[in-house]
């Protein structure tokens, strides 16, 4: 049977092939399913007779070069983002790439392009998440709704077709035959010998090597200064290691972690050359003795860790706090885009003292969200103290105003208002008006902290005819600003250009939009838009179509929906459960019968994917409340519950009370054995519902296996998700797995729950050192 992901992958294909400019956002648990699906993209597209190019931006840094060329892009070219997170998630550029890659996809100068992206989950999530401060908005728009979950390996067909190519590329034919556990990408890219190499490497050499997966794994971009690595390494050993090292100790080390083996780059390559900066004293442990810290553009020799090993150490080095040396070394050495991610991490794991040193050197850098943990952290500690702010207010930078607005909510609260006053002023003058999402925040935030002056300035510079109008949502929030501070010239004329101009490839944005527009009451233009939204929006999201016909239902305007149903009844796709559900009963709401047994008589049951558990159990719903008991047999009939997907726990609980419901108790068991032995760790408030659910409908071994699984190995990088983990685990009786999770809090970045323990958040107040150790108490003046 073809899978999910393959479908998905064609159909993207199939679009861009037939003239329309597409984004598929591959997210897999490793990079071996990821590339493999990549591999399966260009495949198609060379099967096209148009010649498509392809684009890896890379040099001088990942986000700099895209920048630099995604306006002359020409048509049929694949913009391959490997990584995307390096792209997107870059403080300074992220979301200037976000946005340059949106006004791409719907520049129609230049379609057909395809944008090609990869994601670790957990970036996925970070990026597509919306957050207070919302950093990703323009990321968040460009990937919603677009990723595609791949698989972690090379299994069934996919080794058998690899077999098959052996006579066109042995190369292929030979990993087929030797890779382990279908690592075939591991097996090509030569990872199982780094690996051999990490393990058997000198304690000085790893002592590097582990400096580097930190670096990564904290925050720091894929080039890490060497003089970073050199100061930290020590830090790694032992006193005994130490004394036995020689005094040409990085230069043997460097030799070992770079040299290449059979055709495979080394551990470590560098990415710049540079004078060596080898010390053999140990490093200070604490900032004021170190080295210089390099002055952002100086050249200095710099490091990229093998990916492989990057995702290595990000998977088994997830519960180690680095030594005292390595946060020292990363505040003169680290660069400047990397200071701030890292002094987030540092704060998360309880080291309050590095934590605002690294907060403090990244505001230097004008670094907007930096600027206000800074004033947030140390507000908390030294109420009085109004030194951070003033610090804040003069360095931060004005090219992120989501930031700025951040930043004087957090300056007003502190008590601030000699800053707040300002930043306000310093924003309101020069900041850019093309953004209607981040002009709408920074207005907002103007008027909440009683700047009127600078409201009225901002107002002045005339932002409704500069907003740009690829983002239907972020259109609507600036028009919902306008009209809360009364400027009806620019609401005026923002609608209008907006119901006549607005892109509506987005239906969930065309929703915003209207809604908006329904607010400030501007019929004209709602009877606009809505006519063009019924007629054109695109129908390749069901769930998204849905809320459309529940809001032009809202706004009276009758005959656009019952054009838009008959056109979703007819033509949207029916292999994905859950969004046909929520169409589904849209058309029941707005009273579209016909449409609805148009649809069913199209036999979605027959055609759903059966991978995704929680849109199953919508389906399975939907169809019991509009009567349609042949499908919801037919689709009971496949057995859901031996294809569910087990990656999202939450959404196996719903399938699994949803077959309950149902009466399908074989299924049940079925499902509730297979959850409990193999059911994915990355969303510990997943693991929380599941748990809750197989307490109901499992037994008492399938509750104790899932709750052991959950305490040693689930993924701690969500507050709010470990808080309901460890409640699900008291409520099972698992006295023993909450003390085992509650142990590995500080070092997975969760030292907030770990002060709700005992005694701990008197005894931590002022965070606590890398060996575990309550903090002494310092001050501003402690910090460089």
């Amino acid at each position: 049977m073809e899978r999910k992901h393959d479908r998905d992958l064609a159909e993207v294909v199939a679009q861009a092939a037939a003239g329309t400019s597409q984004i598929a956002v591959l997210v897999g648990g490793s990079s071996t399913g990821k590339t493999r699906a990549c591999w399966e993209v260009l495949r198609l597209l060379r099967e096209q007779s148009e010649p498509w190019r392809l684009w890896h931006p890379i040099d001088p840094t990942r986000p700099d070069a895209a920048l630099t060329e995604l306006s002359s892009l020409a048509p049929h070219t694949v913009v391959w983002l490997n990584e995307a997170q390096e792209y997107l998630a870059h403080d300074q550029l992220g979301e200037q790439v976000a946005a340059g890659l949106r006004t791409l996809l719907h520049d129609p100068r230049r379609t057909p392009v395809l944008v090609l992206a990869t994601l670790w989950p957990e970036h996925w999530e970070t990026l597509t998440t919306r957050a207070d401060p919302d950093l990703h908005c323009q990321a968040r728009e460009l990937l919603d709704g677009h990723k595609i979950k791949v698989p972690d390996a090379f299994t069934g067909a996919d080794m058998a077709a690899l077999t098959d190519t052996a006579g066109r590329d042995p190369r292929l034919g030979e990993a087929a035959a030797y890779a382990r556990d279908g690592q075939v990408t591991q097996y090509l890219a030569g990872g199982l010998l780094l690996l051999d190499r990490y393990e058997d490497a000198p304690p000085a050499a790893r002592a590097l090597i582990h400096a580097a997966m930190d670096a990564r794994r904290l925050g720091a971009g894929p080039r890490i200064p060497l003089a970073w690595l050199a100061q930290a390494g020590p830090g790694y050993l032992t006193d005994n290691e130490w004394d036995e090292t020689e005094d040409d100790w990085l230069e043997q080390t460097l030799g070992y972690v770079t040299a290449p083996r059979n055709g495979i780059p080394g551990i470590l390559t560098s990415v710049k050359t540079g004078a060596d900066r080898n010390q053999r004293n140990r490093p200070s442990i604490r900032p004021g003795a170190g080295s210089a810290r390099p002055q952002p553009g100086q050249q200095e020799p710099a490091y990229r860790l093998a990916d492989y090993l990057d995702q290595h150490g990000r998977h088994h080095r997830a519960d180690a706090i680095p030594p005292v040396d390595f946060w020292t070394a990363a505040a003169h050495h680290a660069h400047p885009n990397d200071v701030g991610p890292l002094g987030n991490a540092a704060w998360r794991r309880g080291l309050y003292r590095d934590a605002a040193q690294l907060h403090k050197l990244a505001t230097t850098h004008g670094h907007g969200h930096a600027a206000e943990a800074l004033v947030r952290h140390l507000r908390r500690l030294h109420r009085a103290d109004t030194r951070p702010a003033q610090w804040a207010a003069a360095h931060v930078a004005l090219d992120y105003p989501g930031a700025v607005a951040w930043l004087l909510y957090v300056l007003r609260k502190v008590g601030a208002q000699e800053q707040v006053d300002a930043l306000a002023a310093r924003a309101a003058t020069h900041v850019a008006l093309d953004d209607p999402a981040v002009v709408a925040r920074l207005l907002d935030r103007l008027r909440e902290v009683g700047a009127q002056e600078q409201v009225d300035t901002l107002l002045a510079r005339n932002p409704a005819p500069h907003a740009a109008l690829d983002n239907p949502a972020a259109v609507a929030r600036l028009l919902d600003v306008l009209r809360r501070v009364g400027a009806q010239e620019q609401l005026d004329a923002l609608a209008a250009r907006a119901a006549a101009h607005a892109a509506l490839d987005d239906p969930a944005a065309v929703v915003e939009l209207l809604e908006a527009l329904r607010r400030v009451r501007d019929r004209e233009q709602v009877d606009a838009i809505a006519a063009r939204a019924a007629a054109h929006v695109a129908l390749d999201d069901p769930a998204a179509v849905a809320r459309l016909l529940d809001v032009l239902r809202r706004v009276g305007a009758q005959e656009q929906v019952d054009a838009l149903a008959a056109r979703a009844a007819a033509h949207v796709v029916l292999d994905a459960p859950g969004a046909v559900s929520l169409l589904l009963e849209a058309l029941r709401r707005v009273g579209a019968q016909e449409q609805m047994d148009a649809l069913l008589a199209r036999d979605p049951a027959a055609h759903a994917a059966l991978d995704d558990p929680a849109a199953v159990a919508r389906l399975l719903y939907v169809l019991r409340e509009v009567e349609a008991q042949e499908q919801m047999d037919a689709l009971l009939a496949r057995d859901p519950a031996a294809h569910a997907a087990l990656d999202d726990p939450y959404a196996v609980a719903r399938l699994l009370d949803r077959l309950r419901e149902v009466g399908a108790q074989e299924q049940v068991d079925a499902l509730a054995a297979r959850a409990a032995a193999h059911a994915a760790l990355d969303n510990p408030a997943a693991v929380a519902g599941l748990l809750d659910v197989l307490r109901r409908v499992g037994t008492r071994e399938q509750v104790d296996a899932l709750a052991a699984r959950a305490a040693t190995h689930a993924v701690l990088d969500d507050s709010a998700a470990v808080v309901r983990l460890l409640k699900a685990l008291r409520k099972v009786r698992g006295r023993k797995q909450v003390d085992t999770l509650a142990a590995r809090l500080p070092a997975a970045g969760q030292f907030h729950q770990f002060t709700e323990i005992s005694d701990h958040r008197e005894r931590f107040r002022f965070g606590r050192e890398p060996d575990g150790s309550a903090a002494h108490p310092w001050t501003w003046d402690d910090l460089e």
